[in-house]
């Protein structure tokens, strides 16, 4: 949108994670929604509460709203919807938009774009990574995009103290009933002495890998008490619709949500609800 004229502010809840400072840009995202805008744009949330404490309903309902998302889960909270449930990434929709634009495609450009499809499809594993998805990466790796530092940026460099974070969510993690799981608390994590206030470090998407399970789910207890909730399944299990009754959503094999505390009570309503989807499977 810069590159066209357009005045853009970019904001996130969260601070960006440290693996994505190569970016270009990325360090204007601020973590505020204030300021006078006359569009919003909001892309990969689900729901309008995935964007946080940067939407202020106060100041931002009278404005108009373009959504781009993936997400089979969305509740189309946009004034204008573009969801694309067949696509693997957000990224791939706004690759798409840029294209019908037919605006330039610089190599600062391609290289965000490249992040965004190999982060979503965990470098084309997913199940929803398509013909397309591959015909997408390759365009941008022509406009300058290297596929060997985007993956290795994105998903393979980590915090040693990340990796300690990993280890110690391992070791803490339990398997019944097809579903293996693991409860990080704030004292866990002030212990280890990790920086990062949120995110379980990949933990959910290593305890997947266990052969025996059909759904990990890893609980985060963050600073104000909440409980952050990812899950993973394996092939012929859907733990979006899960995420979607306790307030989430996301993707068949991939969705989380958030539930108050105390963890003991976010545990067991969880499990309870997983092991009747087992059962019924």
């Amino acid at each position: 949108m810069r590159s066209i004229g357009k005045q853009v502010t970019m904001a996130s809840e969260d601070s960006p994670h440290p693996r994505f400072g190569n970016l270009t840009g990325v360090h204007d995202i601020r973590q505020s929604g204030d300021g006078t805008f006359d569009l919003l744009v909001a892309i990969d949330a689900s729901d309008i509460q995935r964007l946080g404490s940067i939407y202020m309903p106060g100041m931002h309902a009278s404005i108009p709203m373009v959504m781009f998302d993936h997400h089979v889960t969305n509740t189309l909270f946009g004034t204008v919807n573009v969801v694309e449930v067949a696509a693997a990434s957000s990224a791939e929709i706004i690759y798409r938009l840029i294209r019908r634009m037919d605006l330039h495609i610089s190599a600062d450009i391609a290289t965000a774009l490249l992040t965004g499809v190999i982060t979503d499809t965990l470098a084309f594993r997913t199940s929803n990574t398509t013909p397309d998805t591959l015909a997408i990466a390759m365009d941008l790796m022509r406009a300058g995009a290297s596929l060997q530092e985007v993956t290795r940026q994105s998903l393979v460099l980590r915090p040693y103290d990340s990796l300690r974070f990993l280890a110690a969510g391992m070791m803490a993690s339990q398997f019944e009933d097809g579903i293996v799981y693991a409860a990080i608390t704030r004292k866990l994590r002030k212990d280890l002495g990790v920086k990062e206030e949120r995110g379980d470090a990949g933990l959910v998407g290593t305890l997947i890998t266990a052969s025996e399970a059909n759904v990990a789910v890893v609980f985060v207890e963050n600073v104000d008490g909440s409980i952050e909730i990812g899950f993973r399944s394996a092939p012929g299990y859907d733990v979006s619709q899960v995420a979607l009754e306790f307030g989430g959503g996301g993707h068949a094999a991939a969705s989380g949500c958030t539930l108050p505390g105390p963890m003991r009570d976010a545990v067991n309503r969880v499990l309870t609800r997983l092991r009747r989807m087992i059962r019924e499977k």
